[in-house]
């Protein structure tokens, strides 16, 4: 007995038992197949740390619970709603036990008195004709037994249909010993199903619609499949939640298990009809799954006597199955429940060393559940095939995996592919990495997250046309050999590019009993997901074999043609080589290799025939070049910019103290700006590069605040005459902004390199947030007031200290993650263009972004653009903001204690600010566990439901128009909800400048003007003004990146009110009904003509609502 090794795993947390009665309502599912969170015990635990309890560490009351509630609405109420279909079950049982045996005819004879007479097709399979000598005949079978998870009572309720099968076993004397071979088993039992089908058609069922189907998309298993007929009352539809399929099984011994063993050929060569030489796996296991399908049942039986928690572990199983779009049939992968169970009876029963059970039956559900996720995570399956019973079987190579039951010959897993069994290892994987991470909901994502949604779980999708391939039945029949060729063939050409290639077969639908096959509209091209590996897909240069190895040399010119050229490499090695050349191409690295592969080895298809929707958003992004293979590389020039201005301000001279540090704290400097500014063009208008200088400890420093502020204009101005005449300065001026609150006044020094960089240099005090804090205490005199003090301080904590280190952990961030970089500016792009610039800060669409890489499940980080992007807005389309904090850990420290007191205090936010006035959004992380540094005032609660509305409309349109949507789609604003749009002039509009009257409008127009012309930007100067005018009662919308429209919308509180003195914006009287006050409106013709008289010539049109 060959055994693979195995050790009893051992799980430390308490025992979970579900065998109490529960609620069996049915789950609340919405329309994409995700469980609805209306029901909070469902869809959000109410302490993260609670969900620890999944290693032991922390107690499982939360997750029982949810266990618990999950189970009991997923479980079917079998004696009520049910009950109809037992006794069609049984109605459908009779009338097959009612048909009369039928002598054996010829092939011709027996097909022909079916299809004429009866209107009744034989479904023989397409690829494999009957032969005209065969004898087909039927007889009474043996048994009819219902099979399956509704036998089992592990049926599971989760937006579909609960499937009832009905096994016939078919009496062996029908076959003679050698009709394994050759398809003649499966040519007489599609007649024995076409018999069937005919004898339920003349008994003249009214409730039950009868049509073909394949079972588990398997050509050579035709079955039938009885649907409830329509309800009339419901305009044709059915509400009915089951079907019963009609199955065919066979007798254990009608024929010997090792005629079919996994090794041995059973199909004939067309040119001696002789078995071939090949070996024929997956016609063998189907014909023995037909044999052992009554013993599958008992052996499944017996786990569950054995086992308590068998059946709710087995009901946990298919609904993460379910989430994840895999299943029995073929198009599914080929696990589904079903393996499953067997799988968890095999490690219950004898699948460890020496025989003995690596899962104990003292298991709970839960325990039974992780510990099949373990197996599936750590076992490969293709390079050790794991055999249990077996008697002296060796296995050879076999392209799949292997999991052999010797008892009945029968490998389980030989419906998957070795890219479906990749992917569900993959998925398994990620669920174990979810179950070890502290900030993951877990139970979400491992039973409520819809995880099959391709342009989510795949980083790049292409499809291969299929119409050139013959009639439509013959494609289908071909679907597995030509997704097999498309694997091979692209695990090659991708190499280490891609982890994962994953050939998507198109399952087959119902067909009427009239018709030989089924129907050809929904036999669609064949969909290929990859998953790409973000460091090596954008390489440019692959390094082949060596010319000294002449096969492989041979083996790599062959597949890759006249594309493969030898080079000699600077390390003196001469090897075969490729060279993609993108500078040329508006086509990614990715998408060159795909097309070459595709018009090299399936030049049927023709290589302008695929398509793909990879790397398009790459091209929307500015500076950003498919070609270009380092994605930092447009920040290089402001990074080595920075440098250079850190050792000049390092090496000045004649100040009073030392500096002790500069702090990067700007967009630019974390390699997450838009724009990156080039050498010799800052591309940032209005937003110059901003930097902190820290100066060592003094106690000369005054003790009041606006000294500090007095103190820090004097360090600048010296500052500047110091580093002026220093040759890489260009230019330097000071900056002063003003304020109505002296504690706000912030001065700054501007300084323009020679390579055309400007900075924005200002100082921080450490001791200016001790100062303020006791200030607001009332420790510390200050004449400000509390208000300002209090907005003074929380300014100086977001500059001053959570900027710097937000810069520091974004910059690590973007170097570990490749893509983070593109993902965040291709974010702020989509917020820009829909007008939200200005109420969403830069740190928290960051902050947004790295959730997609640092909390990835229930997928693996993304590996393209197109994904992360997607990702990350399928997070903002689904974050309850309400009633749930955004923590991400910037760097591994959070531990349960912190997360519970971020919890807390967010809990303490919503008690404190019901309405949401104050803090709509909370977005925490190990570096600011306030949560509210960049959602303080700013989104409101319109804007952060505006927000999310956006990202589910996006969402949405992907879902729709899949491949054939256009990405720049997803970056159109819709102008129509606003009230007003205000249309503006380009910056570095000519005519603006020589229209204008005004000396600041005229700068660009007086030759070479200022040098810091570069970040002189009207329009946003204008923006400002209004907001700061009219901001209380019109909510304004811009587009940082390209300013040609200010929208807005007027605040509903300016709407009708009573009159008083000191309203604070011009109004209007409305007509006054007697014996009511005289009630007022805002005057919004007056309103917008001052604006209008404030823009000037800058404004081309204002629209009104």
């Amino acid at each position: 007995m060959n055994l693979r090794a195995s050790k009893r795993r051992k799980l430390n947390q308490p025992s979970l038992d579900h065998d109490k009665s529960a609620s069996t309502e049915p789950l609340p599912v919405n329309q994409k197949g995700n469980l609805r969170r209306s029901d909070p015990s469902i869809s959000r635990p109410s302490e993260y740390e609670t969900m620890r309890s999944l290693d032991g560490s922390a107690p499982a009351d939360i997750f029982k619970l949810q266990l618990d509630e999950l189970l009991g609405r997923i479980r079917p109420k079998y004696e009520t709603k049910l009950a109809k279909a037992d006794s069609e079950v049984h109605r459908l049982r009779g009338i097959i036990e009612g048909i009369p045996n039928q002598e054996g005819l010829p092939a011709p004879e027996a097909q022909k008195q079916l299809e004429e007479f009866q209107s009744v097709c034989i479904p023989f399979p397409k690829l494999f004709p009957v032969g005209p000598k065969i004898l087909l005949a039927y007889s009474k079978p043996t048994n009819i037994s219902v099979v399956g998870s509704y036998a089992r009572r592990t049926s599971v309720l989760l937006g579909g249909t609960i499937t009832i099968d009905m096994a016939v076993t078919m009496p062996s004397d029908l076959f003679q010993a050698n009709d394994y071979r050759g398809y003649r088993y499966f040519h007489k039992r599609a007649y024995y199903i076409a018999c069937i089908a005919t004898a339920i058609r003349k008994a003249k069922v009214p409730t039950l619609d009868l049509s073909f189907a394949y079972q588990d998309d398997n050509p050579l298993q035709p079955i039938i499949v009885a649907q409830p007929c329509p309800d009339k009352s419901d305009n044709g539809r059915s509400r009915s939640v089951w079907r019963i399929r009609i199955l065919l099984a066979a007798n254990d011994d009608v024929f010997p298990s090792e005629k079919t063993m996994p090794t041995k050929s059973c199909t004939k060569s067309t040119a001696t009809d002789t078995p071939g030489d090949h070996p024929t796996p997956t016609y063998n296991a189907t014909l023995r799954s037909e044999c052992s399908s009554l013993s599958s049942l008992k052996q499944l039986h017996q786990s569950s006597v054995r086992s308590s928690a068998f059946r709710d572990a087995c009901m946990l199983g298919a609904v993460w199955l379910r989430q994840r779009g895999l299943g029995t049939s073929l198009s599914g992968g080929g696990f589904g429940q079903f393996e499953w169970a067997t799988l968890l009876s095999i490690l219950m029963r004898d699948g460890g060393l020496a025989g003995r059970s690596v899962l104990s039956t003292g298991y709970s559900s839960y325990q039974q559940f992780k510990a099949t996720l373990q197996f599936l995570s750590s076992s490969d399956l293709i390079s050790s095939p794991m055999q249990v019973q077996s008697r002296g079987f060796k296995p050879t190579y076999t392209k799949g995996p292997m999991l052999f039951d010797g008892s009945r010959g029968l490998n389980i897993l030989y419906k998957m592919s070795p890219w479906s069994y990749r992917m569900l290892r993959n998925e398994a994987q990620n669920s174990l990495k979810a179950l070890n991470d502290p900030l993951a909901d877990q139970f979400r994502i491992l039973f409520i997250n819809k995880v099959d949604e391709p342009y989510k779980r795949f980083d790049l999708i292409f499809r291969v046309p299929t119409e050139k391939l013959g009639t439509e039945a013959s494609r289908t029949d071909v679907a597995p050999d030509l997704a097999e060729l498309i694997y091979q063939k692209f695990c090659y050409g991708l190499g280490d590019r891609a982890t994962l290639v994953y050939p998507q077969i198109w399952s087959t639908s119902l067909w009427p009993l009239d018709s030989r096959t089924p129907p050809s509209d929904n036999l669609a091209d064949i969909s290929v997901g990859l998953l790409l590996h973000p460091e090596h897909c954008r390489r440019t240069v692959d390094r082949g074999p060596s010319v000294e190895d002449k096969i492989a040399s041979a083996n790599f010119r062959k597949f890759w043609g006249d594309k493969a050229e030898l080079r000699r490499f600077k390390d003196s090695t001469i090897l075969e080589s490729l060279i993609w050349n993108t500078s040329d191409s508006k086509q990614a690295v990715i998408d060159l290799i795909i097309s070459h592969v595709l018009g090299r080895h399936f030049s049927q298809f023709g290589q302008e025939s695929s398509s793909s929707y990879s790397n398009a958003t790459d091209r929307l992004l500015p500076q950003q070049t498919l070609s270009q293979p380092d994605i930092l590389g447009p920040f290089s020039a402001i990074m080595g910019s920075f440098g250079s201005l850190s050792k000049s301000v390092r090496a000045m001279e004649g100040l009073p103290l030392q500096i002790r540090q500069i702090f990067a704290a700007s967009p630019e400097l974390r390699y997450s700006s838009l724009y990156a500014p080039l050498a010799g063009k800052h591309n940032r208008p209005g937003k110059p590069v901003e930097c902190l200088v820290q100066f060592e400890g003094s106690t000369r420093w005054p003790e009041d605040l606006l000294a500090v502020q007095r103190t820090k204009i004097a360090f600048l101005l010296k500052m500047a005459d110091s580093i002026g005449k220093d040759a890489s300065i260009l230019a330097v001026r000071l900056r002063l902004q003003r304020s109505k609150r002296k504690l706000l006044e912030q001065s700054s020094l501007d300084i323009k390199t020679t390579d055309g960089m400007i900075f924005r240099l200002q100082i921080y005090h450490e001791r200016e947030l001790g100062m303020l804090e006791q200030a607001l205490n009332g420790r510390a005199a200050c004449s400000a007031s509390r208000e300002e003090i209090a907005l003074a301080l929380s300014e100086h904590k977001r500059k001053f200290i959570q900027r710097p280190t937000h810069t520091q952990a974004v910059t690590t961030l973007s170097t570990r993650y490749p893509l983070l970089s593109l993902t965040i500016r291709l974010f702020k792009k989509w917020r820009d263009s829909h007008l939200l610039s200005s109420h969403l800060a830069d740190e928290l669409i960051e902050i947004i972004a790295i959730r997609t890489f640092v909390l990835p499940y229930p997928w693996q980080p993304p590996g393209s653009l197109n994904s992360a992007f997607l990702r990350t807005l399928s997070f903002v389309a689904g974050w309850d903001w309400q009633s749930e904090p955004l923590i991400v850990d910037l760097s591994s420290e959070l531990n349960k204690q912190d997360i519970q007191a971020i919890n807390t205090r967010f809990d303490a936010w919503r008690k404190l600010d019901p309405g949401m006035n104050r803090v709509a959004m909370f977005a925490a992380s190990n570096i600011d566990r306030e949560g509210i540094t960049w959602t303080d005032r700013r989104p409101a609660k319109i804007i952060a439901a505006r927000f999310t509305n956006l990202a589910r409309a996006a969402c949405e349109l992907v879902r729709e128009q899949g491949l054939d949507l256009k990405p720049e789609a997803l970056f159109v604003p819709s102008l129509m909800e606003y009230d007003i749009i205000i249309h503006l002039k380009m910056q570095g509009d000519d005519n603006l400048a020589k229209k204008s009257s005004f000396k600041n409008l005229q700068i660009e127009s007086q030759g070479e003007g200022d040098a810091f012309d570069a970040i002189f930007n009207p329009q946003r100067l204008f923006f400002d003004e209004l907001e700061e005018l009219y901001g209380e009662d019109i909510v304004f919308f811009y587009n940082e990146s390209a300013i040609t429209v200010i929208a807005g919308l007027w605040n509903p509180q300016t709407g009708p009110r009573n009159w008083k003195v000191g309203l604070e914006y011009s109004t209007m009287p409305l007509a006054k009904k007697e014996g009511e006050e005289q009630q007022v409106t805002i005057n919004k013709a007056a309103v917008l003509h001052d604006i209008a008289r404030l823009g000037g010539d800058m404004i081309t049109k204002i629209d009104q609502k």
